[in-house]
């Protein structure tokens, strides 16, 4: 197998079986990822390391490396998309047929409480934070790395 053949099937094949996993899983995490990307990752690398180890085993680190950026890549554009207000409103605006809003309607299907009410939505659905009746606190039984990533943030911001 040529090594452009091969890296073309590995980002189709990671494609495919993206969509599929986000359909399986919706957003469902294992802080800090979410399941689909996971389960895509580990999925396309045994499928093409088996290939490559099939045709010849230096394919292998190509398929390993390309793999691992795939994963990085897609990890991170999911994330700035569903976490972007802005990537939220370009994409409001490229899928909506008038091309352009009524600004003050969609001021009221998107303001801050409805942003704040999505990300709440979010660190739940991904166990971050816990609802004990009307308050919500960090999750204490969540692993150490949400602490960190808190500190870090936290340090930064005062900088």
């Amino acid at each position: 197998m040529k090594i452009n053949t091969l890296i073309i099937l590995i980002f189709l094949n990671y494609l495919l079986l993206l969509k599929i996993f986000f359909i399986i899983f919706k957003n469902k995490y294992y802080f800090p990822f979410r399941y689909a990307d996971l389960f895509t990752f580990i999925f396309n690398l045994v499928i093409f390391s088996i290939i490559s180890l099939l045709q010849n085993y230096k394919l292998l680190f190509l398929s390993i490396v390309i793999n691992l950026n795939l994963f990085y890549i897609f990890f991170h554009l999911i994330n700035m998309v569903v976490t972007s207000t802005r990537t939220k409103i370009i994409i409001d605006l490229l899928e909506n047929k008038k091309k352009q809003f009524d600004l003050a309607n969609y001021l009221k299907k998107y303001n801050c409480k409805k942003i704040v009410e999505n990300r709440i939505k979010r660190l739940l659905s991904s166990k971050q934070i816990i609802r004990k009746r009307k308050f919500i606190c960090l999750n204490k039984n969540k692993n150490s790395f949400l602490r960190i990533i808190s500190f870090v943030f936290s340090t930064i911001e005062k900088i």
